[in-house]
């Protein structure tokens, strides 16, 4: 059928279309705007940090600390929502349903990244959640006891040659990133020692001035105490280079070896699907906070370097990490709980 008018003739499916594409045209503009506007606006409500870990461990003091500062500078209202479970699993899974409106916010850490790179992981860090910034990083120290011989990475290597399968090395946990870094150690330096997992820092350094272990890693913050009374000693970071945390502890490249940087992290992710201008927006705000002095400071007696950059640096350093350790997992045969 045809309608007529005294100027044209027009197909009725045809206006129909015309007018269709004219509104479809109408709401992405207002969408456009709508966004434009909820980006210049925010954070307009309180945002929500989740934390996968309890309350009082080192992520969670972080986390509560980035919150103050963001609260100091946005002068809106930081939640901090600690849900343990499972290496971060619960927490990440929770971000993943959370709605991608930048206001739900995961205080991630390497162990998020070794999840990812587990046969059949739960989640991909890589493509299930949206980089913001990488806001810390820290790498882990070996030492031995101060009855040991050993006093370089050198010494170290050859000891443990003399006597393959005869030394232990203790790690925080079977998976955690203390093992997977030592298990990457063993595989670059063709040292046989046997792995011993405790559930913390405090019963691995007690294996070892007990002399149950001949070998540990550690984070630096936490053995710093043992180093400075001289029960146990400090041997190499295991980062490429030296740390500003223990500067006068030598890194794997000083020492000689190769193919070893451990650089562990901790950052902020959100949703997958969060609006780029969000991301981009709430990456500036962390940046500004990171650039602080006293920010540095505290972050130093941590035995952290602040971090910062862009939320592409951040998820080329996840897409590195993930390659990482899926190898190491593979090769060392690593069996996880």
């Amino acid at each position: 059928m045809k309608l007529t008018s005294s100027c044209e003739t027009v197909p009725v499916a045809s206006r129909s279309l015309r007018t269709g594409l004219r509104l479809a045209i109408a709401a992405a503009a207002l969408l456009l705007n709508a966004g434009a506007a909820s980006a210049a606006d925010y954070p307009s409500k309180p945002i929500r940090f989740l934390v996968g870990f309890s309350p009082g461990g080192g992520l969670d003091i972080s986390c509560r600390y980035w919150a103050q500062k963001l609260i100091a500078l946005t002068t809106q209202q930081v939640i901090v929502e600690n849900r343990p479970g499972a290496a971060s699993e619960l927490a990440v899974r929770l971000l993943m349903a959370s709605t991608a409106d930048g206001y739900t916010m995961l205080c991630a850490s390497a162990s998020a990244g070794i999840l990812s790179s587990k046969p059949n992981p739960p989640f991909d860090i890589r493509t299930d959640v949206a980089p913001v910034i990488q806001m810390t990083q820290f790498t882990f120290v070996l030492y031995v006891n101060r009855e040991s011989p050993v006093k370089s990475v050198a010494e170290l290597i050859a000891y443990a040659k003399a006597r393959p399968g005869q030394l232990n090395y203790g790690s925080v946990g079977m998976g955690s990133t203390t093992h997977l870094a030592f298990e990457l150690f063993k595989l670059t330096t063709g040292i046989d020692v046997v792995h011993i997992p405790f559930k913390g820092t405090a019963q691995t350094a007690a294996a070892m001035i007990g002399g149950e272990i001949q070998i540990g890693l550690d984070g630096i913050a936490s053995l710093k105490p043992h180093f400075e009374s001289g029960r146990l000693r400090p041997v190499a970071v295991i980062s490429a280079k030296r740390s500003s945390a223990l500067p006068d502890v030598v890194g794997m490249q000083e020492a000689g070896i190769a193919g070893i940087n451990v650089i562990t992290w901790t950052g902020v992710v959100a949703p997958a699907k969060t609006p780029k201008k969000l991301i981009d927006t709430l990456n500036a705000h962390f940046n500004t906070i990171l650039k602080d002095t006293d920010v540095k400071t505290f972050f130093l007696s941590q035995g952290y370097e602040t971090a910062g950059g862009t939320p592409g640096e951040f998820g080329r350093l996840l897409a590195e990490e993930v390659a990482t350790w899926n190898n190491v997992i593979r090769v060392a045969k690593i069996q996880f709980d």
